[in-house]
């Protein structure tokens, strides 16, 4: 009987272990979730430093179309093929 007794309570503690450990691991807030979560984490870090990056470089393009008349000039002539009163464009191909 004590035998019995020592196994059951094995087979009890082992199962209890195992669920412990399922627990730890496939839960909403086990480990797996966590690491799921951390790795969600750093790409969003990723994206906010690389949109950063793009309205820094929107905002420097803003400001030299708003103050930089030379850059205005240079876009008028490349993108809209504008040009000064009296000048000739000379079409080569």
């Amino acid at each position: 009987m004590n035998l019995k007794t020592i196994s059951l309570t094995n087979v009890l503690f082992a199962c209890l272990a195992m669920g412990c450990i399922i627990l730890l691991l496939f839960s909403d807030r086990g480990f797996i979730a966590l690491w799921n979560l951390k790795k969600e984490k750093i790409e969003i870090q990723q994206d906010i430093n690389s949109l950063r990056k793009q309205i820094a470089s929107l905002e420097k393009e803003a400001e030299k179309l708003e103050f930089d008349e030379k850059y205005i000039e240079k876009i008028a002539r490349e993108k809209f093929r504008m040009v000064k009163p009296g000048e000739k464009v000379f079409k080569v191909e």
